[in-house]
Order: C-alpha cells, then sequence, then structure tokens
C-alpha cells in the first residue's frame, strides 16, 4: 500500500472500525466527500469516507460510490480499500458496479474469519454453514449466498489453494481475471488467508472491497497494533449515574443485544428514556424537534444535567423496518437539541451518521476501542464519540462505554491506554453487519 491511504465504507460505524484497525497515527474519518476531500488537500495521513450507502437505492448507491471514487483519484488519493457487510448485506454487488465505472480494478475479498466467516469457492459460510442457515439477516430478509453471487457474470474465482501457493500465485490470478474483463473473487478460511492476500496486492493498482478482516489485514500488514477494549470495574460503573461529565447515549437499533445492554444500564443507575414515534417523525417532517415540551424530551434532558442518559425508540421491540431511517434521522434530530457538550455513544451507524451530522460535525479521529469494532473517537468540535454496530457486543458493552468515555473525555491519552489491555471474547452476534 502507498504511505497515504484512502478508503471508503458503507456507513460510519464500518468507516471507524476501519479507521481504527489502519493503525497509523491519526486516521481521520469523513462524514462527506468535501470533508474527505479537504482533508486530502491539507494532510498526507489516512482518509476513510462513510459513503452511507446501506439504505440507498441501488442505482443511487452505484453512483454514490462511482463519485466518491473519481473525484478521491483525482485528488490524487486512489480508493484502495472498501468496506461492505460481511454478511454481504446492502448491495455489494451494486458498490463494485460504481468502483467499475469510476474505472477501478476490483478485487473481493469479504471473509470475516475472526466471526467464522469464510469464503470457499466463492460462497459465504458461517462457521462452516451456508450464511442462508446461519440466522443472522434479521429484518433483512434477502440472502446473498456468496461474493461470487453478489458480483454476478463477472466474477472469477481465486480459491484457497492458490491463496495458500503464495503472494505471487494470488497477484497472478488477480491481473489474469482482471486483464480478461472479470472481477477476482479470492476465497480466505483465516486471518492468515487474508494476510497473504493484502501482502501478495500491496502496492498494486487495485481496491480491495471487503469486510474488517481485510481491513485489518492491510493494517497488519502496515505494522498496525489492534485497539484492544477498555475493561471498566463495577465501581466506575456505580459512579456513572452521578458523574459531573455527561454522556448521552442514543440508540437506534432493534436488536436483541441493545435489549440487554439497554438493560444494564438502568440497572446500574443510567436514565433509559424512550422517544415515541410521532415525536422522532415530526422532527424529521419539520428539520426541528418542535415538541420541546415533551416529557420524555425534558426527561432526557433532566437526566442529562444530572449525570447520563439514554435515549431510545419507544417501542423499538416492535420495530418498522421501512420507517427505520426517519427514526434514526429523529433520534440525530432530538440526540442534536439535547445534548450539549455531552460526550456521545452512538449505537448504528446511520443513527451516529444522523447525530454527529446535526451537530455540524463532518470528522473524527479514531483514538481507542471499548471493543474491537466499538470505537472511541475525537470529533472535529473536541468530544470524545463511540460509535459501534447496531447488533454488537457484550452484554455491559453500552455500560462500558460510557463508563470510559466519562473518565476519558478530559484525558485524551486514556484512549490510547485502551489499546494495551487484553482483548475480550467477541460474540457471535457483535457484527452483525
Amino acid at each position: 500500500m502507498s504511505n497515504r491511504l484512502a478508503a471508503i465504507a458503507d456507513d460510519l460505524s464500518g468507516a471507524a472500525e476501519v479507521a481504527a484497525v489502519l493503525g497509523t497515527g491519526s486516521v481521520t474519518v469523513a462524514l462527506t466527500l468535501p470533508a474527505a476531500l479537504e482533508h486530502v488537500a491539507r494532510s498526507r495521513s489516512d482518509v476513510v469516507l462513510d459513503c452511507d450507502t446501506r439504505s440507498l437505492d441501488p442505482a443511487a448507491r452505484r453512483a454514490a460510490v462511482a463519485q466518491a471514487s473519481q473525484r478521491m483519484r483525482a485528488a490524487g488519493a486512489p480508493v484502495r480499500l472498501v468496506k461492505t457487510d460481511s454478511l454481504l448485506r446492502g448491495g455489494v454487488g451494486d458498490v463494485i458496479d460504481g468502483l467499475l465505472d469510476a474505472g477501478a480494478r476490483v478485487v473481493v475479498a469479504t471473509a470475516l474469519p475472526a466471526l467464522g466467516r469464510t469464503v470457499v469457492h466463492g460462497q459465504l459460510l458461517v462457521h462452516g454453514r451456508p450464511v442462508a442457515d446461519a440466522g443472522l439477516h434479521g429484518l433483512e430478509a434477502r440472502v446473498v449466498p456468496g461474493p461470487l453471487a453478489a458480483v454476478g457474470p463477472r466474477a472469477r474465482s481465486v480459491p484457497l489453494a492458490v491463496v495458500r501457493a503464495g503472494s505471487a500465485a494470488v497477484l497472478d490470478a488477480v491481473e489474469r481475471a482482471i486483464g480478461a474483463g472479470e472481477v477476482p473473487v479470492v476465497d480466505a478460511a483465516s486471518d492468515h488467508d487474508l494476510d497473504r492476500i493484502a501482502a501478495a496486492l500491496d502496492g498494486a493498482d487495485c481496491t480491495i472491497v471487503g469486510s474488517g478482516g481485510i481491513a485489518a489485514a492491510v493494517g497488519r500488514l502496515r505494522g498496525a497494533q489492534p485497539p484492544g477494549p477498555v475493561v471498566t470495574n463495577d465501581r466506575e460503573r456505580v459512579a456513572l449515574a452521578g458523574g459531573l461529565q455527561p454522556v448521552l447515549l442514543v440508540v437506534g437499533t432493534a436488536s436483541t443485544e441493545a435489549t440487554g445492554q439497554l438493560a444494564a444500564l438502568a440497572a446500574n443507575g443510567v436514565p433509559v428514556v424512550p422517544v415515541p414515534r410521532d415525536v422522532l417523525l415530526r422532527a424529521v417532517d419539520r428539520r426541528e424537534v418542535d415538541d420541546v415540551d415533551h416529557p420524555a424530551i425534558q426527561e432526557a434532558r433532566a437526566a442529562l444535567r444530572s449525570g447520563s442518559a439514554a435515549i431510545c425508540v419507544e417501542d423499538r421491540n416492535d420495530p418498522v423496518p421501512h420507517l427505520a431511517r426517519r427514526l434514526a434521522d429523529g433520534l440525530g434530530i432530538v440526540a442534536a437539541t439535547i445534548s450539549g457538550r455531552s460526550a456521545l455513544v452512538l449505537t448504528g451507524g446511520e443513527t451516529a451518521r444522523s447525530v454527529l451530522s446535526r451537530l455540524g460535525i463532518a470528522t473524527i479521529v479514531p483514538e481507542g476501542a471499548v471493543e474491537p469494532g466499538c470505537v472511541v473517537s475525537r470529533a472535529d468540535d473536541g468530544r470524545l464519540v463511540v460509535t459501534r454496530p447496531g447488533s454488537f457486543g457484550t452484554v455491559t458493552n453500552l455500560l462500558d462505554a460510557a463508563t470510559f468515555l466519562q473518565s476519558a473525555r478530559d484525558d485524551p491519552s486514556a484512549t490510547q491506554a485502551a489499546s494495551k489491555r487484553p482483548q475480550a471474547a467477541r460474540t457471535e452476534r457483535q457484527y452483525r453487519r
């Protein structure tokens, strides 16, 4: 890879995850293309752009990726890494089409072996079983059986035997496929396989499309140390509810993981305030919270003045998929209205983007991690922000994130100390993305 690496991701939590594992110092995550281009113009450090494509329709997704790739290349920072969902949700084929439209030479490597997600003969397996049998897609009914299917007729499989034959064999297979107008789809069943792929493509004129697994392999190739988890204790958690430094948690997911995590917050004295859907939808329609005297808004505001508070969607256990994006936008408006200078814990890429955009934050720089994939960043307005996927982590993940932010927001060195702590075990559904 070149000294500066430019990458794009399909949502904000994914962009922060990529930036954290690249590990080359101050990797900037940009929420908008103009912010990314400004960073490229004034800095030689890495940049990861959140393209925010997960909820777009196929044509818009393809066009957004093509535009981002073309403009980054024109600015002197060609996109070398594209983060997509390891379960192939969010229109991976559209993303690849957009890159091809922009003239990119695309290589696909979507395996995430750390969570048992391997690619063999172009098929996605979860702990050795076809992805369709894994039960991980939740409200998203469409299951793509593997990256070969996602890419379509132009795909050419590069099997494990080639990957394990060494870098020269991988690069030769990739170049022959691209030379024939095809898109190589590379198998991987372990992190060592991903390391071989990253090494083979180091310095090649290509764009790697894949999960956080290949991003971490690129980071390892560059000498990065993965950020370790923050560990909090019961005494620190007891202090959270009455702490002097406020932390606002915004939970925009209907996942079962979040249900237990919210319960853990409440059990430790952090008020959890459900905001009615009609309040959120009106805020989106009117672009502001016009119901500032609503009891839920007042409760959250008062709790935040006293320490920490969490807001979520009322009736979140009865999700309405077609309203998910609008409800995330509504949470962003409410959070921006009540947050003041609070540190933030933001669950779900769309929710995180909505909150930060409403606060006028255009860039964040990862500094550490609460758990792998749950990233602590410094926003461009100085506050600390934790971003994490919606279906993620241990039952105390939200609690640990809030506890850490309360102790660390005035001590930037504390986030760096997190990378020296031992890593915690990850759950199967932790990266349900």
